[in-house]
């Protein structure tokens, strides 16, 4: 994980672009998320996130008693009666190849381990089964960087 943040730390170094780095699930975490604080990386990531994974919403208003909270509702991704209201759905209807996808934002989410580092979910669903009548498995994406992707209209 070290290695991988120094190598994109070096690369965002040598861009005259802003950068976008694409990951797969192992960097969908919340030490990724750490690491690319810690090196004070200035690139943008869309991670895959395991279907497994958990995360939070932001704590309630400090009640003045006791210790701030840090985390408010969970949800685990693999629950859906969990799940937060998304901030933004579209459903794009009968793609040619595809069918009916449904795509749900939730922004300023973090994970456990990370909670000052707001991450936003990205869930895409292929609404049309398989050719054997089974669902096709959601994609859990996760954005983090300098650039946040905007509340409305960032997903069409």
């Amino acid at each position: 994980m070290l290695q991988a943040a120094s190598q994109l730390k070096l690369v965002c170094e040598q861009s005259v672009n802003p950068v976008l780095a694409v990951l797969d699930a192992e960097y969908g975490n919340a030490s990724w998320v750490l690491a690319l604080t810690q090196a004070s990386i200035l690139a943008d990531c869309l991670m895959r996130v395991r279907k497994n994974a958990c995360l939070w919403s932001a704590p309630p208003a400090y009640s003045g008693r006791g210790r701030p909270r840090k985390h408010g509702q969970k949800m685990r991704l693999n629950d859906p009666t969990t799940w937060l209201q998304a901030d933004t759905e579209i459903e794009i209807d009968e793609h040619p190849n595809l069918g009916k996808v449904r795509v749900r934002q939730w922004i300023d989410l973090h994970f456990y381990r990370a909670p000052g580092q707001k991450v936003n979910l990205i869930l895409v669903e292929r609404m049309k089964p398989m050719s054997n009548g089974q669902p096709f498995p959601p994609l859990w994406l996760a954005w983090v960087g300098e650039r946040t992707l905007p509340k409305r209209n960032c997903l069409v």
